[in-house]
């Protein structure tokens, strides 16, 4: 099976370090990119089109609900998974509306995150198998 690639959106150089070897440290997950910004996260999703974008809510420039809502406009069957660590469900509850499949909290990325990137882009891939015209 192909290894799954993963946009990190995420403005934080240290945290995003740390996801970037929390995802590589797994085989099944590749690094395809990262932006600083949710404006750079629209622009490299759409230039690298990975499997999954992993975007952080608070982020300059353009939030991470904005940038959800219009990567979902531009690519539809696109998989976006957000991150937060907030503590308040109103902002998990915005980024779903803006599209995003799940979103995981900050503190439980470690034994959360690549299991939840994975199902989304399975859920994702087969719901669309699911809706092909016979």
């Amino acid at each position: 099976m192909r290894r799954c690639r993963v946009l990190v959106v995420e403005d934080d150089d240290a945290f995003a370090e740390a996801l970037t070897e929390l995802l590589e440290a797994d085989g099944r997950v590749e690094l395809a990119g990262r932006a600083r910004d949710g404006r750079e996260g629209v622009e490299l999703a759409h230039a690298l089109r990975p499997d999954v974008v992993l975007m952080d809510i608070a982020l300059p420039v353009m939030d991470g609900v904005e940038a959800t809502r219009e990567i979902r406009r531009r690519h539809p069957a696109m998989v976006v998974v957000a991150i937060t660590g907030w503590e308040y469900e109103e902002r998990a509850l915005e980024v779903r509306e803006a599209g995003a499949a799940d979103y995981v909290r900050k503190d439980r990325l470690d034994p959360d995150l690549v299991t939840v990137l994975l199902a989304a882009r399975h859920s994702r891939s087969t719901s669309r198998i699911r809706r092909r015209p016979k």
